[in-house]
């Protein structure tokens, strides 16, 4: 029998990354190269409603996708379950930036812009540690290396990624929309991966496949 909650996985970042394309397609004013995406769901931003719904149902379909990879695993790994534990949390602190939203770019920075960056910065932290852990706790099945040095990858890339894209936002080069949509993409093809596995029982430890 199929796993319901993978689909959760599969599902939500593919609404996400649709949800980018169509808030940056339908403003004139936003360039997905310079403006970063959380601009898309400033106060007072266009189609803010619409986007809050989209990117909200994203992290609500990570929180559960994570419970539910917690909660059925038969991975006898702490590291595993300490991962799908961070996804959960990742979940929770999306929609926390939903509400305490970013500050226009030259404008004194206020609570919520303060809480939104602190917020994003523990989520960068926990996308990045969720993979390691998730890569390592498959680590010693001969059959899943190939997702294990996936995963290694990625968070490798994530962190690159990640730190160009906080100095371009910084220093204000053009370019920090674009490093911030690879590294999110980066997190949400792994999410998007991992749960294609899950759903489809591919996880295969020491020759027994886990169903």
């Amino acid at each position: 029998m199929k796993k319901i909650y993978p689909l959760f996985g599969i599902i939500g970042p593919l609404v996400y990354i649709i949800a980018v394309f169509i808030g940056g397609a339908i403003r004139h004013d936003y360039s997905a190269l310079y403006n970063a995406i959380s601009e898309l769901t400033m106060a007072n931003a266009p189609n803010k409603i619409l986007l809050d719904i989209l990117f909200g149902f994203y992290n609500i379909s990570l929180l559960i996708f994570g419970s539910g990879a917690y909660l059925d695993s038969n991975i006898n790994s702490k590291k595993y379950n300490s991962a799908t534990i961070m996804l959960v949390i990742i979940g929770i602190l999306g929609l926390l930036v939903l509400v305490f939203t970013q500050d226009p770019r030259g404008t004194p920075a206020t609570l919520y812009g303060t809480l939104h960056i602190l917020l994003s910065g523990i989520t960068a932290a926990l996308t990045i540690i969720s993979i390691l852990l998730i890569g390592l706790s498959f680590k010693k099945y001969s059959k899943m290396k190939i997702f294990t040095w996936y995963s290694y990858a990625t968070s490798i890339l994530i962190l690159l990624s990640g730190g160009a894209g906080a100095i371009s936002l910084a220093s204000n080069n053009g370019f920090g929309g674009l490093f911030e949509r690879i590294t999110i993409f980066l997190f949400m093809i792994w999410v998007i991966t991992l749960s294609y596995i899950l759903y489809n029982n591919k996880i295969i430890l020491d020759g027994v496949k886990i169903q």
